[in-house]
């Protein structure tokens, strides 16, 4: 059993990639609470109780041992994806990481849900965050250029 965890500013190839590499995968995206009949709308104040609904549909998908589990979120810091981590670990999962590496013009191209100034931002941050990213996560991080 898996818990494949994807890291990237938004329009680096998460939700491409899972698609395409993990048909068959339970899929734990806040993104997805946003989705109203069919349109993605998204709204900041639902931000936080969309962030905890994905969180328990991933503890839900761990408890009930399904096969492969992809986290498909920002992510930026350690401290959004490590309760994924330690959660799937708890429950005995393989844990990957997967870092989207993706310039900000290239996800601007593909997606424009963000203005650009705030996904400059975002990109130099996640930069950081994954220079300096615990040990313990560097070792189950795989970086994919986009």
């Amino acid at each position: 059993m898996k818990v494949t965890i994807l890291r990237g500013i938004s329009g680096s190839g998460k939700t491409t990639w899972a698609k395409k590499n993990a048909p068959n995968a339970t899929i734990v995206s806040t993104d997805n609470f946003y989705i109203v009949d069919g349109v993605y709308t998204y709204d900041i104040n639902k931000l936080e109780e969309n962030h905890r609904k994905a969180f328990r549909l991933h503890l839900d998908s761990l408890a009930a041992g399904k096969e492969w589990i992809v986290v498909d979120n920002t992510n930026v810091h350690a401290w959004e994806y490590s309760p994924y981590v330690l959660a799937a670990g708890a429950y005995g999962y393989d844990v990957e990481l997967l870092t989207f590496e993706c310039s900000v013009e290239v996800s601007m191209s593909r997606k424009q849900l963000v203005a650009e100034d705030k996904l400059r931002n975002i990109s130099e941050t996640f930069i950081r965050e994954t220079e300096r990213m615990p040990r313990k996560f560097k070792g189950i991080n795989k970086i994919i250029k986009c």
